[in-house]
C-alpha cells in the first residue's frame, strides 16, 4: 500500500507544452522588460534600472520593440487559450469567495477547471492591456504622425493601463512562486503532480484522468 501510494504522489501530469511555455515566457520576459524600462524611462528617480536594461539609449529603442513582441505574444496566446478562458456563472461565484481563497479555505469555494477565475481574468488583463499598449505605443512611437492632442492622451492612457497591468502581473508572479508552490515548476519543465492537480484544480484533473 505504501508503494502504490508514493507512485500516486509521484505520478506526473502535463499541464503546459513546449509550445505554451515558449509562447508563455517570450509574452512574459518582453512585458518585463517593457514595465522596467518603461518605468526607467519615465521616472527620473528610477533611470538607473536602465544601467541594467542595456543603457538608457539601448534601453528607449528596444522598449517598443519589446512591446511588440509582447503584444503579438499576448494576442497568440489569447486565440490559443480563448475557450479555457472563457468565465463562467461558476468563475464569478469563485470571485466572489475569494477570501475563502486566500485563506486557504478551498472547500468554500466551487471546483474549479484548469484555470481559476483569476487566472481567467488576468489572461483578459494582458490581452486588453496589450492592445491599448499596441494603439497607444504606434502614436508614442511615431508622434509626427499624429495631431499633438492624441499623443497626449496616449501617453496618459499608456500609463494608466500600465499601472493596472503592472499591478496583476505583480500579483500573478507572487501567485506563481510563493502563493502557489508548484505552478511555477508547471510553467519550466510542463507537468505537475497528481496530488498538485488534484487539490488546485480538480475538475480539469478528472477530465485529463479520463
Amino acid at each position: 500500500m505504501a508503494v502504490e501510494s508514493t507512485k500516486v504522489y509521484e505520478e506526473q501530469i502535463e499541464r503546459f507544452s513546449a509550445i505554451d511555455r515558449v509562447l508563455h515566457w517570450a509574452t512574459a520576459l518582453s512585458f518585463l522588460y517593457c514595465l522596467l524600462s518603461g518605468i526607467g524611462i519615465a521616472y527620473p528617480k528610477f533611470h538607473w534600472l536602465l544601467t541594467f536594461l542595456g543603457g538608457g539609449e539601448f534601453a528607449r529603442w528596444l522598449h517598443p520593440w519589446a512591446g511588440v513582441v509582447f503584444s503579438i505574444g499576448a494576442v497568440l496566446m489569447i486565440l490559443k487559450w480563448a475557450r479555457d478562458m472563457v468565465i463562467t456563472g461558476e468563475d464569478v461565484l469563485w470571485l466572489t469567495k475569494i477570501k475563502a481563497y486566500i485563506s486557504g479555505r478551498h472547500e468554500e469555494l466551487p471546483e474549479v477547471g484548469k484555470y481559476n477565475a483569476g487566472q481567467k481574468l488576468y489572461a483578459w488583463i494582458v490581452f486588453l492591456s496589450a492592445v491599448v499598449f499596441f494603439l497607444t505605443g504606434i502614436v508614442m512611437w511615431f508622434p509626427e504622425n499624429f495631431g499633438m492632442g492624441l499623443v497626449r492622451w496616449s501617453v496618459v492612457i499608456h500609463e494608466i493601463s500600465f499601472i493596472i497591468a503592472g499591478a496583476f502581473t505583480i500579483i500573478h508572479i507572487y501567485m506563481g512562486t510563493i502563493g502557489v508552490p508548484g505552478t511555477l515548476g508547471s510553467m519550466i519543465g510542463g507537468k505537475v503532480s497528481a496530488t498538485w492537480a488534484k487539490f488546485h484544480h480538480p475538475k480539469w484533473y478528472r477530465e485529463v484522468k479520463k
